[in-house]
């Protein structure tokens, strides 16, 4: 690796690190919806909904790992990296979860 430009692998840390702090977010604010008990309509649905954002942020959490390592493969191999549909997801499941949760805060 003593060919690598360090400033990909660096910036490949930091992206991982954006990852980690998306899962954190939504790890803490999944826990801190199911604590509010009967905010949404009920407290069956607030704990589901989540329970959702929860399980979102350590899925999140295990694909930024597995991408962090693929590209720090590829690039010690000085390979080109892949596209990922990570951040496509992470919107759409973002986005999703809000309309949930705003169609359900006004029911």
């Amino acid at each position: 690796m003593s060919g690598t430009d360090q400033r990909f692998v660096l910036a490949n840390e930091r992206t991982y690190l954006a990852y980690v702090r998306t899962a954190l977010a939504l790890i803490v604010t999944g826990g801190a919806v199911v604590q509010l008990g009967d905010i949404l309509g009920g407290t069956g649905r607030t704990r589901l909904v989540g329970s959702v954002i929860l399980a979102g942020g350590i899925v999140i959490a295990v694909l930024g790992y597995l991408r962090w390592r693929d590209n720090d493969r590829r690039i010690a191999d000085d390979l080109p990296l892949r596209a990922t549909p990570i951040p496509m997801l992470l919107v759409t499941g973002v986005a999703s979860l809000g309309i949930l949760v705003l169609v359900l805060s006004l029911i």
